[in-house]
């Protein structure tokens, strides 16, 4: 069987993040759909198609992880919890397979407004916004480049996956659409917990791209 590496991103992926505030503001208690203390760690199972009209053409298996490394200030002047990510993906398709390994740094601020995430210390366009408070049906508008819309589809889903079952998550949509693809980003985030389930479709022509995360283990203080 073909092997082929590769060390650039394959999918783009959005992080759900956040809990206590370093600038010192109370955040409210949506916060705690967002634990986010130095030390927090998610370990993530990744599986996956391609598929081209009606036809599979690849298969995705993979994992993530998430953690909370420390704190920086932004250059507007706030403080931001510093957040690493590593992926690693591998793609099968027929005789062909290539894996991806993607490590990259998400800068994340929470406050009794809302959750921000930002893919440098520079940034003043937010990449990744939730609103509080949290309400069933709320929708908002966010980033310049791409514009993104968030919806709030629920407040009180039940998820099992292999780190457990969890009760009353929020699930939440992102969309958006960037050089021709179309992509959805449907996340479900447990209280004092974080993201437990997350599902990334990206589509462009026929092909559609499917990635299903789904929490297997955790570290999680929530103060």
């Amino acid at each position: 069987m073909k092997k082929l590496t590769i060390s650039t991103a394959f999918i783009l992926l959005i992080l759900s993040c956040g809990t206590s505030d370093p600038t010192g503001s109370t955040p409210s208690s949506d916060a705690e759909f967002y634990p986010m203390t130095v030390g927090n760690q998610w370990v993530y199972g990744r599986t996956g198609t391609m598929i081209d009209g009606v036809a599979l053409t690849g298969t995705i298996t993979g994992s993530c992880t998430l953690e909370i490394t420390g704190t920086e200030t932004h250059s507007e002047g706030f403080d931001v919890f510093v957040q690493e990510n590593a992926v690693t993906d591998t793609l099968v398709m027929g005789s062909l397979v290539m894996i991806t390994d993607t490590t990259y740094t998400d800068y994340i601020r929470i406050t009794d407004t809302g959750l921000y995430g930002y893919p440098h210390l520079t940034d003043t366009d937010s990449s990744y916004t939730i609103p509080f408070p949290i309400v069933n049906g709320a929708v908002w508008d966010f980033s310049e480049e791409p514009p993104m819309t968030g919806t709030i589809l629920s407040t009180s889903v039940d998820v099992t996956v292999g780190a457990g079952t969890f009760e009353d998550c929020i699930e939440f949509q992102l969309t958006w659409i960037q050089g021709g693809n179309t992509v959805s980003n449907t996340t479900d985030s447990a209280r004092n917990v974080g993201k437990v389930r997350n599902v990334f479709i990206q589509s462009a022509g026929t092909m559609v791209i499917t990635i299903t995360e789904e929490l297997e283990s955790y570290t999680v203080s929530v103060y």
